[in-house]
C-alpha cells in the first residue's frame, strides 16, 4: 500500500476539509452581511458567495485529492 506523501505543502485531508469549510462559511457570512449592509444586491451576493467562497475550496479539495492518488 501506498503512503500518503507527508511534507509542509501537503495537509492531511481532514485538516484541507476543515480549512475549506470554514473558508465557505466564512464567506458565506461575509455575503450575507453585505447583502443586509446594502452593498450587493441578493444575485450579487450569490454569485461572489460561489466565485470567492466555494469555488476556491473546492478546487484545492479537487487538487489534494488528485495528488494523494496520483501514483508515486
Amino acid at each position: 500500500m501506498r503512503e500518503a506523501p507527508s511534507g509542509p505543502d501537503i495537509w492531511p485531508p481532514r485538516t484541507a476539509m476543515a480549512v475549506a469549510v470554514s473558508w465557505m462559511l466564512l464567506a458565506q457570512l461575509g455575503c450575507v452581511l453585505a447583502w443586509e449592509a446594502g452593498w450587493f444586491d441578493r444575485p450579487a451576493a450569490l454569485v461572489h458567495w460561489l466565485l470567492v467562497g466555494v469555488l476556491p475550496p473546492a478546487m484545492a479539495l479537487w487538487r489534494a485529492e488528485r495528488d494523494l492518488a496520483r501514483p508515486l
